[in-house]
């Protein structure tokens, strides 16, 4: 399942989506006058055998006010910039539950 959290929602979006199916957009924290983080964090079950997350991403966020990165487990496994075309992102994940989270983080500078 999945669940959002920090500053601000993710929600559901046919924007820029892939292929012309649903994405998952993150909230436009531009502009804020704190540092700001908002999570997207995906809950992977006890019972999964292990093997690769494969997504595509669109990180169109620009150093050094903001960046993706994607954390599996609370460990970062990817760090997005400034990503204007998809890009294919491959996770290779171990069996057993996972936490998966996509976090944006704007910073002020």
């Amino acid at each position: 399942p999945w669940s959002t959290g920090g500053d601000g929602e993710w929600a559901l979006s046919t924007e820029k989506a892939f292929n012309g199916t649903t994405s998952l957009k993150s909230p436009d924290l531009d502009g804020s006058t704190t540092t700001s983080v908002s999570n997207a964090t995906l809950q992977i079950c006890d019972d999964f055998l292990g093997g690769v997350l494969r997504l595509k991403t669109i990180a169109s966020v620009v150093p050094p006010s903001d960046i993706l990165v994607i954390y599996v487990d609370g460990v970062p496994a990817a760090q997005l910039v400034d990503v204007s075309e998809w890009t294919d992102v491959e996770l290779g994940l171990q069996p057993g539950p996972h936490r998966v989270d996509f976090s944006y983080q704007y910073n002020i500078f």
